[in-house]
């Protein structure tokens, strides 16, 4: 008996409290010519360099697997034949998303904190709709930069209305 009470506590404890969080996917943006540096660790030993091969229109994908305040744990590749590197690249404005069905000009309504839709801190309207750069996620969210009236404006928008890929618009 006390043998089944601990089994069915640990099952229990192991379903609520240790989730896995998903992956968000991003793309090193297309236009981007610069080299990615992969290091072992954050500020660590650099362990290789990809970038986008414009000429083959190849870009680099990647999956964030881990955020600090300076870092991005990634496991990253070229979309057609990349072989995947995993470590730590440098955050910055090239590394993020499209918006699913992109039109030109759209409204966008980012949030103050992540899964708190109550927290609405800005509704943009007629923004020009581009590159969003991604600066940290937490399961379901996502948080992203854009670029609006000559400011840098942050929030938390839902991740799956992202489109991580530099061919389409993930409609």
């Amino acid at each position: 008996m006390k043998y089944t009470i601990i089994f069915q506590f640990l099952l229990i404890f192991s379903l609520s409290g240790c989730k896995q969080i998903q992956p968000c996917d991003a793309v090193v943006y297309w236009k981007h010519e610069g080299l990615i540096k992969i290091y072992n660790k954050p500020n660590g030993k650099e362990l290789t360099s990809l970038q986008n091969d414009l000429q083959n229109e190849n870009f680099l994908n990647l999956k964030i697997k881990e955020v600090t305040n300076d870092f991005f744990l990634v496991e990253i590749s070229l979309t057609i034949n990349g072989t995947k590197q995993v470590g730590w690249i440098k955050k910055n404005s090239y590394i993020g998303a499209f918006m699913k069905g992109e039109k030109e000009y759209m409204d966008l309504t980012l949030y103050n904190s992540p899964k708190d839709e109550l927290s609405e801190i800005k509704k943009i309207k007629n923004w020009k709709a581009g590159f969003v750069t991604i600066e940290d996620f937490q399961s379901k969210w996502t948080k992203v930069a854009i670029s609006y009236k000559g400011k840098r404006v942050s929030g938390w928008i839902q991740s799956n209305k992202l489109c991580p890929n530099n061919y389409s618009t993930c409609n």
